[in-house]
């Protein structure tokens, strides 16, 4: 009995020891990474919509992967994200742009981060920038469309209504105009009226100079 309990006793100090060494190594797991993490410097940005990023997404720069998404949380009508820099000795520049865009065939989300403007005056450290969805390219392509159509169809009915005036001011007769063709129809008149009478006396001419000519041969 009595060595039945030692062994007892010997099994819980051997659970004890081993509790302790994995309590141990998982404080020491755990220290080393808050550790690694505080050498790593994190930025917080707020947008509308993520489309599809997630704990975990690479961050890139410029398309080079510096970091990762830390942690994404819904707050009020915005979202919380939180990234970490793993790049050692990479810093940010002020007023960089951050949006989501796609990373790989798929579907794949990452946050991507480009360098701001040059002489855009900025007053944060990382502005952000929503992520373009597919229907808000349609819709916006169906807006310039439609756009389009209406200047076209301005165009046309400007272009009918100048084909119109046009054509009111040819058929406009002035009176100016009816003067000037009342005296053109007159000329015209009296060229005939010329014609007529130089084609009556040659006609008339002709009979006498036959009638002459009958004569003297009788």
């Amino acid at each position: 009995m009595k060595k039945f309990d030692n062994m007892r006793v010997y099994a819980w100090i051997e659970f004890v020891i081993w509790l302790i060494i994995v309590a141990i190594t998982v404080l020491g797991i755990r220290y080393h990474h808050y550790k690694s993490q505080q050498q790593y410097k994190s930025y917080q940005i707020f947008m509308e919509d993520v489309d599809g990023l997630i704990v975990g997404s690479p961050v890139k720069f410029l398309g080079v992967q510096i970091g990762y998404v830390k942690k994404i949380q819904i707050v009020s009508s915005s979202i919380y994200i939180k990234f970490v820099i793993t790049q050692k000795g990479l810093v940010l520049p002020v007023g960089a742009i951050a949006t989501v865009e796609a990373s790989g065939l798929g579907g794949s989300k990452a946050l991507e981060i480009y360098p701001p403007p040059e002489g855009q005056a900025v007053d944060k450290i990382v502005a952000t920038k929503d992520p373009t969805r597919l229907g808000k390219v349609i819709s916006l392509f169906d807006d310039i469309f439609r756009e389009l159509n209406g200047i076209f169809s301005t165009l046309d009915y400007a272009g009918r209504q100048i084909d119109f005036e046009q054509d009111i001011k040819k058929n406009i007769v002035t009176p100016a105009d009816a003067k000037e063709g009342l005296i053109k129809f007159e000329k015209n008149i009296d060229t005939v009226i010329d014609a007529e009478r130089s084609f009556k006396e040659n006609f008339n001419r002709g009979e006498k100079d036959e009638s002459g000519e009958s004569k003297s041969n009788k």
